[in-house]
């Protein structure tokens, strides 16, 4: 699939570029993401390089992870990244088969609170439900990581639970963390269910 937009009066998702490398670069020296995210630690400046120039465009030709920055409409600033990953197909209790898409994100420090990642995630999942990529959207993050559950639970996410993450984590490990789903006919009102650890300030 070739790269594309996707935009509304608070967030522009378009491609990331060579030109981000400096801004991925700075953001990923935030020891939160050391703490939660599956990046290389210590992040180096070749693993911007190689993100940018090689795995976000190997994802779009190989139609299995789609990854857009998220920017300002009309400012070309990175704020962060959102990526959509195709993870295969699951079947429900009622026995039908679901396709289901991963989705992650980061934000850049300077960039957080103002609810671009909740709008961002809608934006991503009203396209895949709509294109009929996929059926069910999953989420997870590592325990502790109230930021990004905040965001979910925001976005209509129900909480499926505590169970080993579905990535890996960069020692190889599967860490516990928090889960959730988002179906193609989901409200997207916050859903009850969440645990307070979860969504606390």
């Amino acid at each position: 699939m070739q790269p594309f937009a996707l935009s509304s009066p608070l967030v522009l998702l378009d491609t990331p570029v060579v030109a981000d490398t400096d801004r991925v670069f700075e953001y990923c020296q935030d020891p939160l993401f050391e703490r939660y995210l599956t990046v290389p630690w210590p992040y180096r400046f070749e693993h911007a390089e190689g993100f940018l120039a090689e795995y976000v465009p190997a994802g779009w030709m190989s139609d299995r992870e789609y990854t857009w920055a998220l920017r300002d409409p009309g400012g070309p600033e990175l704020l962060g990244i959102i990526g959509l990953r195709l993870t295969g197909e699951s079947v429900a209790a009622d026995a039908s088969v679901h396709r289901v898409g991963s989705i992650g994100f980061w934000l850049g420090a300077p960039h957080r609170g103002r609810g671009l990642i909740p709008e961002a995630q809608r934006l991503v999942a009203d396209w895949a439900f709509a294109e009929g990529i996929i059926d069910v959207l999953h989420w997870e993050c590592l325990l502790g990581n109230v930021a990004s559950a905040r965001a979910a639970w925001k976005s209509g996410f129900r909480y499926t639970g505590v169970g080993p993450s579905v990535a890996a984590y960069r020692d190889g490990s599967y860490p516990d963390s928090w889960q959730g789903h988002l179906a193609a006919g989901d409200d997207r009102s916050p859903q009850p269910g969440w645990p307070a650890a979860a969504l606390a300030r």
